[in-house]
């Protein structure tokens, strides 16, 4: 018997990801920019990750201060959706195991991912009861933060992808981002012939960014500007501390 391949998020590389898409029968398509109707919505200026100044000197944050300050930057900028829908964005703890779930392997040894994302947006709910937070109730989103998005994370945000979706029913996506110039959305497009497709969209601003997260999160109710996005899931045995009943 193969021993178990464990993979963390945070290290995937090419060859991890080429496991990974084996395994799992998978694909990845780059489609075009997502669309994203005119007008309607002001600028949001970049998140700027360069330095703060006190007393006339400038002063580097810390990953810590960086991250409060992110948090509440998205907060600020999808507040009225999160509202309405009853959601909440979360910073998620380094040290959490939200996003461990082990992978029967189909065509060789088990896949046990480990590790984490940045941000997750969900229920609301994990507000009043944070006991909760590990069954994600209601999760829409993951985002993953890079100060510089870099070829080599755009499999930690895949690899981040794979393991929500298999940890719950819901249809999720993942947004990897500088929340600059860097906005790559991630989903599960569909099955067909026992095979899975991710597609892949990229988008080069802030504004248009959040304008699709809104529209997304907004999506039980959006009307005919609502993006072309159809949400799917894999369908993949899951064993490990959450198992997951698909629908």
């Amino acid at each position: 018997m193969l021993a178990k391949r464990k993979i963390s998020h945070s290290q995937v590389g090419t060859s991890d990801w080429g496991d990974i898409t084996n395994e799992l029968n998978s694909a990845v398509l780059a489609i075009d920019k997502i669309h994203v109707p005119a007008g309607g919505r002001a600028s949001i200026d970049p998140f700027d990750w360069t330095r703060i100044v006190r007393a006339g000197d400038e002063v580097t944050l810390s990953e810590e201060q960086q991250w409060k300050l992110y948090l509440e930057y998205v907060q600020r900028n999808i507040g009225a959706v999160l509202t309405k829908k009853k959601l909440c964005v979360l910073g998620v703890d380094k040290k959490s195991l939200l996003l461990n779930v082990n992978v029967p392997g189909r065509k060789g040894r088990d896949i046990e991912f480990s590790g984490t994302t940045d941000l997750l947006i969900l229920g609301d709910i994990v507000k009043k009861d944070p006991s909760s937070v590990p069954l994600l109730p209601g999760v829409q989103m993951l985002i993953e933060v890079k100060e510089e998005v870099k070829p080599r994370s755009n499999f930690q945000a895949l690899s981040e992808l794979v393991a929500l979706d298999l940890r719950t029913k819901n249809p999720v996506m993942a947004l990897l981002t500088d929340f600059n110039e860097s906005w790559v959305f991630y989903w599960v497009a569909e099955k067909k012939n026992e095979s899975v497709v991710i597609h892949r969209a990229f988008i080069d601003n802030p504004s248009e960014g959040f304008q699709v997260i809104r529209m997304i999160l907004d999506k039980s109710s959006a009307g005919i500007d609502a993006p072309q996005i159809e949400l799917s899931y894999f369908e993949h045995p899951v064993n490990g501390d959450f198992p997951r009943s698909r629908r």
